[in-house]
C-alpha cells in the first residue's frame, strides 16, 4: 500500500497524545503515541491506523521534532493495519510496531511481522504471558511492554529472566514513583514508562534560588490585577532568555503570523495581553526547570492547564473559575521542575490558598478529584477516568474534547524545542 494511499484517506479528526518513554539513565527513548477523537466509545482509542496515518503527514503537533530528535515512536496495530501495510507510513528506522499476543495468532499476521522486522522496524508485544503459543512472537519481538505496578522485586526479576530468553528488552509499564523505578532498574529493566517522571524525587529537594524565585515573583506580576503593561513588557524585553524563548514561540510555525514577531511590545499588539499572558506563565516556567525531564514535564503542565481550564468552562454550574484552574494544572509539577518542595513553592504563587492546598496534596481539598481526572486522562488509564467523570458528574463527550484540544495546545510547545537553546 502506498503512502500516498494512506494519506489520502480521510482521518476523523483527533489529536495524538503521546507518554514518554526513558531509559535506565531517565534520558528519553521515544514516545508511545495514541489518539483522542471527539466522540469516543466509553474506554476506546481511536483505530492504531488513524493515528499511523496522522503521524506519517506530520498532521499532528510534535511529531517532526520527535523524529529529528532520533526518539523512537511506539505504536499499537491490529489486525487490519498490519494486513493493510499501514505500519509503512512510518520511518522503519525510528517506528515500534506493537501488537497484542491474541494478534499473532491470525492468519498472515506472523509473516507480516517477519517482514517489518527484516524491513528494519521494531517489534514490540503488549503484555507477556509466557504461553509457548506465542514463543514465535516473543523470538521476533525487540520489545515487550509489561505492567509492573503492584509487582514485587522478585516478580520482576522472574518476569525479566523468561523475557530475557528471547532476548527482548523489557519495557516495565505503570511505574509509578521513583522508588519503583529504581527496584526495576536494580534487577535489570532498561524501558520506563509511567508516572514516576511526574513525582518529586524527596532524596534531592533542595532550595529555590535567586533566579527561580524572580520568575516566581514575575509571574505573581503577571497575574496582578491591572499589571502596568509597558513595564512589564519592558522588564520582559530586557531579559535576553525570557525574551528569546517567548519570540522562539511566537515565531514558530504553530502561530503561523505573516510577520515576524519582534519584540514583547509587538507581541502584546498581536495576540493581545490576556492571550500572550498564557504563553508568558510556560515560557517563564520552561526556564526554570530542574529536572531530566524538564521539557516533558513543561508540555505536560501546559496540557493540564488548558484541560482543567475547558473543563472548568464546560461544566460552569461548578462555579469553578477556568483562570484559577488554569493556574492550578501549569502549577502542579512544579515540585518536580524545580526538585524543591511544593509547600516552599507555593508561597510565591499568585493563587488564592485552596488551591495552594490542593497543590500541596491535600485529600479533602475540593480541586483534588480534577487533578486525578487530569492524571488519568494523560496516562491513558482510561476506566479510571470513566469513574471519575462519572463520580464528579461530569458530561464525557466534554472532557474528552477538552483534552484533545489540550493535547493540542500544549503541542505547539514542541515546535520551537530545537530553537531554544540550553541552558
Amino acid at each position: 500500500m502506498s503512502q500516498e494511499k494512506k494519506s489520502s484517506d480521510a482521518a476523523p479528526e483527533v489529536s495524538v497524545a503521546r507518554q514518554p518513554i526513558f531509559d535506565e539513565h531517565r534520558r528519553l527513548w521515544g514516545y508511545e503515541l495514541f489518539c483522542v477523537g471527539e466522540r469516543l466509545p466509553a474506554g476506546q482509542v481511536c483505530e492504531p491506523q488513524t493515528t499511523a496515518i496522522r503521524v506519517a503527514t506530520s498532521a499532528t503537533m510534535g511529531v517532526q521534532q520527535i523524529l529529528n530528535q532520533d526518539l523512537k515512536i511506539m505504536l499499537n496495530f491490529d489486525e487490519m493495519g498490519i494486513l493493510e501495510e499501514i505500519p509503512y507510513a512510518l520511518p522503519p528506522r525510528l517506528a515500534a510496531v506493537q501488537v497484542e499476543e491474541a494478534v499473532f495468532l491470525r492468519p498472515g499476521i506472523p509473516a507480516a511481522l517477519e517482514q517489518l522486522k527484516t524491513d528494519g522496524y521494531l517489534i514490540a508485544v503488549h503484555g507477556f504471558s509466557g504461553d509457548a503459543t506465542f514463543e514465535a512472537l516473543y523470538q521476533l519481538a525487540d520489545i515487550i511492554a509489561v505492567p509492573v505496578i503492584g509487582r514485587r522485586k522478585e516478580e520482576v526479576a522472574t518476569l525479566l529472566a523468561a523475557i530475557g530468553t528471547v532476548e527482548a528488552r523489557l519495557l516495565a509499564r505503570r511505574v509509578d514513583d521513583s522508588a519503583r523505578f529504581d527496584m526495576c532498574r536494580e534487577v535489570g529493566v532498561t524501558l520506563f514508562e509511567g508516572a514516576f517522571f511526574k513525582q518529586p524525587d524527596t532524596f534531592t529537594m533542595r532550595k529555590m534560588t535567586s533566579n527561580e524565585i524572580s520568575r516566581l515573583k514575575l509571574i505573581h506580576r503577571l497575574e496582578q490585577q491591572d499589571p502596568d503593561i509597558d513595564d512589564l513588557a519592558e522588564t520582559l524585553q530586557s531579559d535576553a532568555a525570557i525574551s528569546f524563548r517567548l519570540l522562539a514561540y511566537l515565531n514558530s510555525a504553530a502561530f503561523g503570523f505573516p510577520h515576524k514577531v519582534k519584540s514583547v511590545q509587538h507581541a502584546i499588539r498581536l495576540l493581545g495581553w490576556p492571550k500572550l499572558k498564557h504563553w508568558l506563565r510556560v515560557v517563564l516556567l520552561g526556564d526554570m526547570g530542574q529536572s531530566p525531564a524538564a521539557t516533558q514535564l513543561l508540555q505536560l503542565s501546559a496540557q493540564r492547564a488548558r484541560f482543567l481550564e475547558l473543563v472548568a468552562r464546560s461544566h460552569d454550574f461548578w462555579g469553578f473559575d477556568p483562570e484559577s484552574l488554569h493556574l492550578l494544572g501549569l502549577f502542579s509539577l512544579l515540585d518536580t521542575m524545580l526538585a524543591t518542595p511544593m509547600e516552599e513553592i507555593v508561597r510565591f504563587l499568585p493563587i488564592e490558598n485552596k488551591l495552594k492546598r490542593a497543590l500541596c496534596g491535600d485529600t479533602n481539598n475540593e480541586y483534588q478529584p480534577l487533578l486525578q481526572l487530569a492524571r488519568f486522562v494523560e496516562e491513558a488509564r482510561w476506566e479510571d477516568a470513566e469513574a471519575m467523570i462519572g463520580k464528579l458528574n461530569l458530561d464525557r463527550e466534554k472532557v474528552i474534547a477538552a483534552f484533545k484540544d489540550a493535547v493540542a495546545w500544549a503541542g505547539q510547545l514542541a515546535t520551537v524545542d530545537d530553537a531554544t537553546p540550553s541552558r
